[in-house]
């Protein structure tokens, strides 16, 4: 039953925007936890993605069913979307790359190397992670290559509150995501604008600094790059 005297419950004091996740990778959430983990697999055991045999990664069923099923859909992905909820390709770019980002797609979709690995990525219903789901979106990966086998489990990805992005870690996505239409100095200055909000006199000026810097730009916007 709704109960309004909650919506203005410790008002001023509790921020539910604090509650808040942000995705650190542009792709389906239920993957992320099984991302941190391989990159950091590779990053500590310095994994070639060229010795790995296979990959099985253990998710919820929950978010095996959109990102694991059908197995031969999601080892082989035809376009941004199709990669975005892939578990396997997700799981290939990491591997390969150490991180996966919006420039990614284009990179990898038509990469031959990638899919390749992404038919060595098998996608299951794990124990472990069903168990702490819908709290967490955990995930359980073990990576097979010629010099050992490796497993890992991340229980709460990066970007949760309870794991969340460092300062550092925001920008480099917000540089990243806006460094296409502004250039540098225009980017810094509307993060010093954004930052301090509180003491804007108006928010029409923050606005007109989210326009592209040059209008090459404005038509990469138009036509959607």
């Amino acid at each position: 039953h709704p109960n309004p005297t909650e919506v203005i419950s410790e008002l001023g004091q509790r921020f539910e925007t604090m509650e808040i996740g942000v995705k650190p990778y542009p792709s389906c959430r239920y993957g992320h936890a099984a991302i941190d983990a391989l990159i950091g697999l590779r990053t500590t055991h310095q994994l070639n993605y060229q010795e790995v045999k296979s990959v099985q990664v253990g998710l919820p069923r929950t978010g095996w069913n959109i990102v694991g099923d059908p197995e031969s859909d999601k080892q082989n992905p035809t376009n941004y979307v199709e990669g975005q909820f892939s578990m396997p390709f997700v799981a290939a770019v990491a591997l390969r790359d150490g991180q996966l980002t919006w420039d990614d797609y284009a990179r990898h979709l038509g990469d031959s190397n990638t899919l390749a690995l992404c038919r060595k990525i098998r996608t299951v219903v794990d124990d472990r992670a069903e168990a702490e789901f819908p709290t967490n979106m955990s995930g359980v990966v073990e990576v097979v290559t010629t010099n050992g086998t490796f497993e890992d489990m991340v229980v709460t990805p990066r970007g949760e509150p309870a794991n969340f992005l460092s300062g550092a870690e925001m920008r480099a996505k917000f540089d990243a995501l806006v460094g296409p239409y502004l250039d540098d100095t225009s980017c810094g200055t509307l993060v010093d604008a954004l930052l301090s909000v509180e003491d804007a006199k108006n928010i029409q000026g923050i606005l007109a600094m989210t326009r592209p810097s040059t209008q090459e730009n404005l038509r990469a916007v138009h036509k959607g790059t």
